[in-house]
């Protein structure tokens, strides 16, 4: 069908809306393969060089402050002996946390690129248009009768999935200047050093979370391209109103994908227990 003719029948909705959808998705794709670093050169500039070596001076001072608590716990638990194997246990936990303070950058930037590159892989589709190629009278019945909840749901959807990408770099960038408050507690004793390792959970969680939404986007948009087969207007209906599903599998679609890429960092932690 000619493009005038298009625009005519489906009216302004359908070029809004797609417009708006694919945008969004160009930066998304854009972003999916970018590390922090390469994100905002300014501001992780700001981070690695202000933000985290004032962090760095505050932990490595904490390392003493840890290593304390955790002696005063060790000789105030009056049911246990301080043994050789707690002590050499202390010993190895002071080497290790000096060792993580010495190679803490540079252990965050390999995690940042291998997230980067995964996600790299497994994104190399490109988001399929939501204008219905078979214009009929069912896609001219929708977009007429639902057409300002299509463009609607085109912005919403656009900028829940915007917002859920820019906020894991801001999410990265603060667990950076938080990684070496994280440090020390490793050395605090059976209680404290949870605090490191949630801090860990939380690193892995947020520097991979992007892989999920690469894989979410990816399978979304097959989806997309194939159909899904309760909303096949074939068996439903008759082929004059085809496009009023083909129309509709493009906004559950597209509704179902924004749900899935807010739901990545949930299922992410649910899957792996972080």
């Amino acid at each position: 069908m000619p493009d005038w003719l298009t625009d005519f029948l489906g009216g302004f909705s359908i070029n809004l809306a797609n417009a708006v959808w694919n945008k969004a998705m160009g930066l998304i794709s854009g972003m999916l393969a970018t590390s922090p670093q390469a994100f905002s050169t300014g501001a992780w500039g700001f981070v690695e060089n202000t933000l985290y070596p004032w962090a760095l001076s505050i932990g490595v001072g904490m390392l003493n402050l840890f290593f304390i608590i955790a002696m005063l716990q060790a000789v105030s638990d009056f049911s246990h002996n301080i043994t050789l194997e707690m002590t050499i246990e202390a010993l190895i936990k002071i080497v290790a946390a000096n060792v993580i303070f010495l190679n803490l950058l540079r252990i965050i930037k390999l995690l940042f690129l291998a997230a980067s590159l995964m996600a790299g892989d497994v994104f190399t589709l490109n988001a399929p248009d939501l204008i219905v190629e078979d214009m009929d009278l069912g896609s001219v019945l929708f977009y007429h009768l639902f057409g300002i909840f299509f463009v609607l749901a085109a912005v919403v959807c656009s900028f829940l999935m915007l917002l859920t990408v820019y906020g894991r770099y801001i999410r990265l960038y603060l667990l950076v200047v938080m990684a070496p408050f994280a440090v020390p507690a490793l050395i605090g004793g059976r209680g404290v050093e949870r605090s490191f390792y949630a801090w860990v959970k939380t690193f892995l969680l947020n520097a991979f979370e992007i892989v999920v939404i690469a894989l979410v986007m990816a399978i979304s948009f097959q989806i997309s391209s194939s159909g899904i087969t309760i909303f096949d207007g074939h068996s439903m209906a008759a082929s004059a109103v085809d496009g009023f599903w083909d129309a509709l599998n493009a906004l559950f679609t597209m509704i179902l994908m924004t749900a899935s890429v807010k739901g990545a960092n949930s299922l992410l932690q649910r899957a792996f227990g972080l």
